[in-house]
């Protein structure tokens, strides 16, 4: 009986690493394919952080809303800055590159941060989402 569920925890370990290891490679080749050196992710996170920093801003500057709405457009400012600082620590490395193409080892290395920092990522949007949602149904109300 043992022998049986320690095979199966292999097996299991074994999936995970064949999983881990495909989904490092794919990341490393589109890294690596890609014209500006990160992944497609990457580059429209970065474009939507700085967006919503942009608009976060202005809703702050403008004499327009509610207190909320201004404290959750300070929040979607800080979460927008978290973002892109996320992002900035998986390219940080680009500075150093004469040329626009990585290598193979700085596309695995950046593949690599993808992954380690997708839940730190995912978490983010998430909470971006649901400041969107908030920000949204203060402009909606505040129309009325």
């Amino acid at each position: 009986m043992a022998d049986g569920l320690a095979a199966i925890a292999l097996v299991g370990n074994i999936i995970q690493f064949i999983s881990f290891g495909s989904a490092l490679l794919s990341k490393s080749r589109e890294i690596r394919q890609s014209a500006s050196g990160l992944s497609s992710e990457l580059v429209d996170l970065e474009h939507v952080s700085k967006d919503i920093k942009r608009f976060s801003n202005q809703l702050l500057t403008a004499q327009y809303g509610s207190p909320q709405l201004h404290d959750i457009a300070k929040s979607c400012a800080a979460v927008a800055g978290e973002l892109s600082s996320a992002t900035t620590d998986i390219k940080k490395h680009d500075d150093n590159l004469s040329t626009k193409v990585p290598s193979k080892w700085q596309s695995y290395r950046k593949a690599l941060k993808c992954i380690w920092k997708k839940e730190q990522i995912d978490e983010l949007k998430s909470r971006l989402v649901l400041l969107r949602d908030q920000v949204s149904l203060h402009l909606l109300s505040d129309t009325r």
